[in-house]
């Protein structure tokens, strides 16, 4: 009985370690590429987890390569593409004549122009949700991003047309700060005060370079809890779910 018993929560926490390491990248399935983002309310400068979903393939081909493109116009302090099986990502970064406020730094120059993620040969196909994490947020309303996808027939997809064009480009709103906390060009939110809210950092001059930062002008990352999580929080989670995954199945082979 004991083997049993035994036997069923093995099998029980495999199929929970594999929901959450296998089935996850599969659930894009929207007619058009979305962003999805944590928090779902998204403010100007927070640092947050954007996951891009790409429709599934189309008969007879499959997906090889897919490209994001950062607003021109609004550049994002830093970008993280975030580990998801299958898919290989590179950063291609540009230069910017004024600097913006970063999470880690109180200015950067230098910022991602786009993401690009690479299918491994011999995967699956079907649709793909590809995450990252970024901040701080820019001080605008909203946010479009340009999505490049390649078929492997040669095939070239480019998401960029106005809402209600073939191929949308996927869009992403952005809320007022909150009150006091400084926005992406060095604006206070209205009736000032000081804000808990990670990854924003101060105007170009102001002493430590961001709220509750050191001297010397590295920003701070942690986050209060209605805020999104931080890039380096997303990263080592998602590290820390593929290392447990794996010890999780390797024991259950041990066992076995």
């Amino acid at each position: 009985m004991r083997m049993i018993r035994q036997g069923r929560w093995a099998a029980a926490l495999l199929a929970a370690v594999l929901a959450g390491t296998v089935g996850w990248p599969g659930a894009a399935n929207a007619a058009g590429v979305t962003v999805t983002t944590s928090p779902a309310q998204v403010r100007q400068g927070d640092a947050i987890e954007l996951s891009v979903l790409v429709p599934a393939d189309k008969p007879g081909t499959r997906t090889t390569r897919i490209e994001l493109t950062m607003p021109a116009d609004a550049p994002i302090g830093e970008v993280y593409p975030l580990s998801v099986p299958d898919w290989a990502p590179t950063i291609t970064t540009r230069t910017l004549d004024q600097p913006v406020p970063g999470m880690h730094a109180a200015e950067l120059n230098q910022v991602t122009h786009s993401v690009s993620w690479l299918r491994m040969p011999g995967t699956g196909t079907g649709a793909a949700r590809l995450p990252l994490g970024m901040g701080p947020m820019p001080a605008t309303d909203r946010l479009t991003f340009t999505v490049t996808q390649t078929y492997d027939d040669g095939t070239v997809v480019r998401w960029a047309d106005p809402a209600g064009g073939a191929h949308p480009a996927p869009t992403l709103d952005l809320l007022p700060p909150l009150p006091g906390t400084v926005t992406h060009d060095g604006g206070a939110g209205t009736n000032g005060g000081a804000h808990g809210g990670h990854g924003a950092a101060g105007a170009p001059g102001d002493a430590g370079g961001a709220q509750g930062g050191a001297p010397g002008g590295t920003a701070p990352v942690a986050g209060a809890a209605d805020d999104g999580p931080s890039a380096d929080l997303l990263l080592g989670g998602g590290l820390l779910a593929g290392l447990a995954g794996g010890a999780a199945i390797g024991w259950l082979l041990s066992r076995r």
